[in-house]
């Protein structure tokens, strides 16, 4: 099969540093690759010559990897399209304002199919009266090959916050809390980068390697589609506590995996309890975990079972 990937446009593919949407789209290709598929990814922001390399490359599908993309849909000769949109915010209408209404409805109103990163996101565009017929669930993955895992956690009382500190990661009201550590690059004035806890921005070589080490990760913000720092976090054996919004995918009868519900997310005492227990379950349970993450979000897995599945669906109903 010939495959056609659109990027943003704004960071190169793989990328050098961080970029969430990048680095998912490289996976992507390469098990697509693996699996003997041709691959092409058109990583631009010139619409008109993104199509235009698109339909000389005439290729069986068109995934749409950006959502602000979707007018591209319009140019093409290839009728087998879907888009995804990656918007933290897509389940919580109140934080869409007017820009993002306008993306919305150009992807519910066109003949493209959508590939909706969880069951809430899909239920979103059903609720917008998109055909089901057009709606597919496709969850992010994770190259689990890639992280270091040690049986034995080396920091079996610390627990990570790691994300980009800005305002939808609310870092800022849970940096007093005993033994829990932030990494990333800090874009809120309101968390203390003094912090003798504030380990920095990591790199992704730091991050393969000394994940492993934390018995747990957090990540309590307020809107996410499927953070993909959940599935890392998972390769490396840490259990996670999560926000509703940042639950995607998870199974939460699992007793590694806790999510604070939103009414309690600004009960530091009781958000502290949970990561603190989940913190003692997980460090006994980290090949669980790890066989957890392989079993059903390891990107060879969800591209050869459920990825590629979807497409050929789609090609059959063409």
């Amino acid at each position: 099969m010939k495959i056609c990937i659109l990027g943003p446009g704004i960071k190169p593919i793989p990328p050098s540093g961080w970029g969430a949407v990048e680095i998912l789209i490289d996976d992507i290709r390469n098990c697509l690759e693996k699996l003997g598929h041709e691959v092409k990814i058109i990583n631009l922001k010139n619409l008109d010559l993104a199509a235009s390399l698109i339909n000389y490359m005439n290729p069986d599908f068109v995934h749409i990897q950006y959502d602000e993309h979707i007018d591209i849909a319009k140019k093409l000769n290839c009728k087998n399209i879907a888009v995804t949109s990656h918007f933290g915010y897509l389940e919580n209408r109140s934080k869409w304002g007017g820009y993002y209404y306008k993306i919305f409805s150009k992807i519910a109103t066109s003949n493209s199919n959508i590939f909706c990163l969880s069951p809430g996101i899909k239920d979103v565009y059903a609720d917008a009266c998109v055909e089901s017929n057009r709606l597919f669930v496709i969850p992010n993955g994770v190259r689990t090959d890639l992280f270091n895992f040690s049986l034995e956690c080396n920091r079996p009382n610390d627990s990570l916050y790691l994300a980009k500190i800005e305002e939808r990661k609310k870092q800022y009201i849970y940096q007093n809390i005993e033994n829990l550590y932030f990494a990333g690059n800090i874009a809120d004035d309101r968390f203390d980068k003094k912090s003798n806890r504030y380990l920095g921005e990591m790199t992704k070589k730091d991050l393969y390697q000394d994940l492993t080490q934390f018995a747990n990760l957090v990540l309590l913000s307020d809107g996410e589609a499927h953070p993909l720092v959940c599935t890392e976090a998972l390769s490396a054996g840490l259990g996670i506590v999560v926000s509703e919004p940042a639950s995607a995918n998870l199974d939460l009868s699992l007793p590694f995996i806790n999510q604070i519900p939103n009414d309690k997310l600004n009960d530091i005492d009781y958000v502290t309890s949970v990561i603190e227990k989940n913190r003692k379950i997980s460090i006994k349970m980290r090949k669980d975990i790890r066989d957890y993450a392989i079993n059903n979000f390891d990107w060879m897995h969800v591209v050869k079972n459920i990825y590629i599945k979807k497409i050929e669906s789609i090609l059959e109903k063409k």
